[in-house]
């Protein structure tokens, strides 16, 4: 009897390893009840027919201030040319930032356009004032070889901390040019169409890795602090490597599942030791399932 549990057991691994990949941005049963209850499908469309979306209401206005601040004030230790423009390597680094990036809203979207099992790619803060200049046109996955692959790569999400406008410096983008698959030629850097990004308080710009974007130059006074975060699918490289936090025991008992999760506790890569006979199995089997999701 313990044998025949056994190999049932076997059996039921080795089909949750082999089941259907999902379409790109097909939502799985799991996840469905999150986009419904959130009021995300309107985003998951836009995401998959413009390549971008506004996320509403995803933060609020008092964990932004204090995430401005903090940007601030990591941006003013930063060495070289990007003091007091940047802040790099933010997760773990104070809590602000990393419940910014758990939101619900952010983790249900990064699921439905990067798949289940996503790790964190970067998360960088950018204060822009005035008189500093736009950014070129770009896809943020311009590591990639084109074609790009159907299933999204990279999820970024814009969080302003004061909103986002035209004039303040907000991203610009080509609406449908993730559906090319591939990065802008040079002949296109200067002869797109680019529309703002506008956002107030409170919300989130996203779009995804293919997708052309660039950003205004700010003309007004003040600041455009912005978080830039990004989750990539579970087997690309990730930007920044923060599986480092996984060596502190103080913050892993500290950290909410979501968050080891976007760190990559749950998935298998670089677990194989050379006493340990190989990878860990049950790390391996639930990033094959986390894959296909």
């Amino acid at each position: 009897m313990a044998e025949e549990r056994g190999a049932s057991r076997q059996v039921q691994r080795i089909n949750d390893y082999s089941q259907a990949t999902l379409a790109p941005y097909a939502i799985s049963d799991e996840l469905r009840p999150a986009i419904e209850s959130l009021d995300l499908w309107r985003n998951v469309e836009e995401l998959q027919t413009r390549g971008y979306t506004v996320v509403n209401e995803a933060a609020s206005a008092a964990d932004l201030d204090e995430l401005r601040r903090v940007i601030h004030a990591f941006a003013a230790q930063t060495e070289g040319p990007g003091r007091d423009k940047s802040a790099a390597m933010l997760l773990g680094r104070h809590p602000i930032v990393d419940k910014i990036a758990t939101l619900p809203k952010l983790l249900a979207l990064a699921e439905a356009s990067v798949g289940k099992g996503f790790r964190g790619g970067q998360f960088i803060g950018s204060i822009k004032r005035q008189g500093d200049p736009a950014l070129g046109l770009h896809a943020d996955q311009n590591w990639m070889p084109a074609p790009f692959p159907e299933h999204n790569c990279l999820l970024t999400f814009c969080i302003p901390c004061e909103g986002m406008t035209a004039e303040g410096g907000a991203t610009t983008i080509v609406p449908g040019s993730q559906s090319l698959r591939r990065h802008p030629h040079v002949e296109e850097l200067e002869d797109c169409e680019l529309i703002p990004i506008e956002v107030a308080k409170g919300d989130v710009a996203v779009w995804d890795g293919s997708v052309w974007h660039a950003s205004g130059a700010r003309d007004i006074p003040g600041t455009r602090t912005v978080l830039h975060a990004t989750y990539q699918r579970l087997y690309t490289q990730p930007i920044d490597d923060y599986r480092y936090l996984l060596s502190d025991p103080d913050y892993v008992a500290a950290a909410s599942p979501e968050l080891l999760g976007v760190i990559g506790a749950d998935l298998f890569f670089g677990t194989a030791t050379a006493t340990s006979g190989g990878t860990d199995m049950k790390k391996f089997m639930r990033s094959a399932r986390y894959s296909k999701r």
